[in-house]
């Protein structure tokens, strides 16, 4: 569902929903903060003046300048991701990369 909502709330994202007549339930859930939406979700959509990020129809508030940093980080991330799927040995990889995944971990486990 579309909703606002302030970047320091916490989301709970399902796998799957299903129902019996008299009720709906899901199953396997976890907590998920809005940056992981943002680093990891559908392509983003930031709306300077109102201060949002829309990430797969969520509205999320926060100010331009930090969703144009996370959104760097994202397409930094992206190129990662390739580079390590194209040398699966992880031989390629630099200390730099490896900063980036540490700082990574550190923000979606915050």
């Amino acid at each position: 569902s579309r909703k606002r909502f302030n970047s320091s709330e916490t989301w709970v994202v399902f796998h799957e929903k299903f129902g019996t007549s008299n009720r709906t339930s899901i199953s396997t859930v976890c907590f998920a903060h809005p940056i992981v939406f943002i680093l990891f979700g559908g392509p983003s959509l930031i709306k300077h003046t109102e201060r949002l990020v829309i990430v797969d129809g969520m509205q999320i508030a926060m100010a331009a300048q930090t969703a144009v940093i996370l959104s760097e980080l994202r397409n930094k991330l992206d190129r990662l991701l390739k580079k390590m799927v194209k040398h699966a040995d992880m031989t390629k990889m630099t200390a730099s990369d490896h900063s980036m995944i540490d700082g990574i971990i550190n923000i979606i486990t915050l």
